[in-house]
């Protein structure tokens, strides 16, 4: 397995995903709060299904993030291959 050097490097791109990430996190504290409430179990799993969906999107979003950033890049020309690689590995890893 290659070691990874692939970052997200574009500043607007980082704030979006935190700012996404944020979002989940309230989204998190307030399925538990409903948990401690003893609310109605539909509503709990329809949360927990709209959070995991916001979580999903936030990861296809990185990968596509990393992509844009680490091969588009006018600077940084991928002769050999190895971005496309690091790239591959990290997609068929968690995918």
């Amino acid at each position: 397995m290659l070691e990874s050097d692939i970052k997200i490097i574009n500043k607007d791109d980082k704030k979006d995903l935190i700012l996404r990430l944020s979002r989940i996190e309230g989204q998190i504290r307030g399925i538990i709060k409903m948990i401690e409430k003893e609310e109605n179990c539909e509503y709990i799993i329809h949360q927990l299904a709209a959070t995991n969906q916001a979580l999903h999107k936030v990861f296809t979003n990185t990968i596509s993030k990393a992509i844009k950033n680490s091969l588009i890049k006018e600077k940084e020309i991928d002769h050999d291959g190895n971005k496309v690689l690091q790239l591959t590995e990290i997609i068929e890893k968690y995918l």
